[in-house]
This record gives C-alpha cells, structure tokens and sequence, in this order.
C-alpha cells in the first residue's frame, strides 16, 4: 500500500517512511499468525493493522510496533454455533482489513470465505474486551436447526460470495454529514453493498451485477473500488491566493464578491469486469413524528438517512484491475498493461489520458 501524501508505504514484513527515515520495521511470527495477506494504514498514520493467513488480526502502534497493541484470534466453527464467539474461522485468509472513520482500535475485516466483520478493539481492566459484529456473510454449516433431526452440512461457500475489495469511508478534509454514519462498501462478484454501523447496524444501499457482467468468465472475479471523501475542492484554495502584482486588499475584495464554494460530496468508483461505475452519497434530513408511550404526546424529530445516486457508467476495452482517486475531478485505473486517467465531466466518465 502507498500513500503519497504522506510517503508511506506499508510492505507485508516491514514499514518504511521515506526518504527521511525508517519510521517503524516489524517482521511477523508466521509460524504464529501465518503470513500477512491485508493490510491498512489508520487515518492520521500511527496505527497499521495487518490480517493474516490463518484469520489472524493484529493492530501495531507505529510508536511501539515491536508488540501487538491488539490482537484478533480466529475462532472456530464450535464456538459459533454454541453462540458463545463472533468472528472470522481458523484458517479463513483475510482479504480486507480497513480503519472505521479516524479510530485507531475500530476496524472492518473480511475473508476469502466471504464473511465480514466490524471489530471495536477495547480494553477492561488490562484485558482485552472486543465487540465483533458480522455485516455480511454467512458460516459454513450455518442453517436452521431442527429438534430431533440431524443438522443439515451446506456446501462451502460460493466463490461468487467472496468479497473482491472492501474500504470504509475515510474522513476528508472537511466535515460531511455521512461521517457520522461510518460506511464501509463490499464488493463481491454478485453485488455492491453499503453498510453504516451508526446510528444503528444497517444495510444502505444494495446493487446486484448485471446479467451480463456475470456470465463473463474471469470478468467475473475481476473487481475493485475506491473512496473520495469530502474536500474543498482545490481551486478554491488557488482563488485564495493573491495574484501576482496585486495586493492582499485587492484579493481580499475579490474573496467577497467569490463566495467559498461548498465541499464536495463523498463519492465511491467501483469496477467489475471492464465496467466503471460512479455512486455519489449524501444524507438527506426529513422531519418525523413519534408518540411517546408515557406521555401520549406526539413529538417531531428530525431522522437523517443516507441517499445514493447512480451517477455515471463507462467501459473500459479491458478488465479493471485497480481504481484509485488522485483529486476530486480526476482518478485513474489499471488494466493489464496499461494505465489510464478518467476525468468527471458533467454525468458522464471521459478517458483522457493513457500511461
């Protein structure tokens, strides 16, 4: 993973900041926790978790990195079923793992099974106390159970079920209202879906492939997706810049007349096969009425709920391997030997430039 606002780049045995220095080396105990196979970077780069072969999560303070700050065992089949433990299965590969909004001990995770999880890391009298909630997915064996009949096995799970990329939505540079709701998306090869862990746990937005996406052959595995948060977009600042020649005072004038334009709103681009899709989400306020059960008095509370708008579809000439946002106007993808830049204009996804 590189970030290039920061420089850091986060390599499965070792975690370098350059070129100033080496901020942090940690080489992991495979016998232990088995080889690492995600990995993600907390919003304000102090905290890296790291998802292994074995369904192993561990979350690493840049600060102390030679200790684990939290770790995440897997557990088994046996303890689900008796309903005693939540969470990915021994041997189940993590595929995701991703920070909740600026949190350093939330996180969301997933496996090759197609389970995925929210964890809320925290501690109770020096012992470790997790929440683990499942978002999405279901166990292998896990069927409803008849008294006096035998349970019924299910087959594994499909390969169409597994979950092909997944990102929370990260925190920009200014505030939005859908911070509040901690999103995260997952892509699997049948469907999109959205889910947001507050006010409560809930499913916001879901979309099934296209039937014809889905017959493609490998098309089919091919998917993956990327935020854009809320920002001021850049021309704003560049406005606010005096021009050359003139004085503060006369841009001063101008910045009165100019209005500050509003931040942009929270997009996600996903891609399956060679089809780019552009999802815009925002929150909308309505005004409801609730009757209190001890009173009897009506009262109006003002309810948020998240809205999603189907923005702009374009196909590539070749699968999409990665999709990944440079500015709010302008974000690029990979094919298989080449690179591409792709430009918002209007409803419409433009290709503009190729690598």
């Amino acid at each position: 993973m590189h970030l290039r606002r920061s420089r850091i780049r986060c390599f499965p045995t070792t975690l370098h900041f350059f070129p100033q220095r080496l901020r942090a080396y940690r080489r992991f105990a495979e016998k232990a926790v088995g080889t690492v196979t995600a990995i993600a970077l907390s919003h304000d780069h102090t905290f890296v978790a790291a998802g292994h072969a074995t369904g192993h999560i561990q979350l690493f303070d840049l600060s102390k990195p030679h200790v684990p700050a939290r770790t995440v065992p897997p557990t088994t089949l046996a303890a689900v079923t008796s309903g005693r433990k939540e969470g990915h299965l021994r041997g189940s590969r993590i595929v995701n793992v991703g920070f909740v909004a600026g949190r350093h001990t939330a996180i969301f995770s997933a496996d090759h099974a197609g389970l995925a999880f929210y964890h809320s890391l925290g501690k109770a009298l020096f012992f470790e106390a997790s929440d683990v909630l499942r978002i999405l997915g279901k166990y292998p064996n896990e069927g409803p159970i008849v008294p006096g009949q035998p349970p019924v096995h299910r087959r594994r799970a499909r390969r169409t079920n597994t979950i092909l990329a997944m990102a929370p939505l990260p925190l920009g540079t200014v505030p939005h209202a859908t911070d509040a709701y901690n999103v995260a998306a997952l892509l699997t090869a049948a469907k999109l879906v959205i889910v947001g862990l507050k006010p409560s746990p809930k499913t916001w937005y879901r979309k099934h492939r296209d039937e014809d996406d889905e017959h493609m052959d490998k098309a089919k595995f091919r998917a993956s997706l990327a935020w854009f948060p809320s920002v001021i977009p850049s021309f704003a600042s560049d406005r606010a810049k005096p021009a050359p020649g003139k004085k503060d005072g006369a841009n001063n004038n101008n910045k009165r007349a100019m209005p500050d334009p509003p931040p942009t709103t929270p997009m996600l681009v996903y891609a399956w096969g060679s089809r780019l899709h552009l999802l815009l989400v925002s929150e909308l306020k309505t005004c409801e009425q609730f009757t209190s059960e001890r009173s009897g008095k009506v009262k109006t509370v003002e309810v948020g709920r998240l809205v999603f708008e189907e923005k702009a579809q374009w196909r590539a000439r070749d699968n999409v391997y990665a999709v990944q946002w440079l500015n709010a106007k302008v974000g690029s993808f990979l094919l298989f030997v080449e690179f591409f830049h792709f430009v918002l204009s209007g409803p419409s996804v433009r290709v503009v430039v190729s690598i």
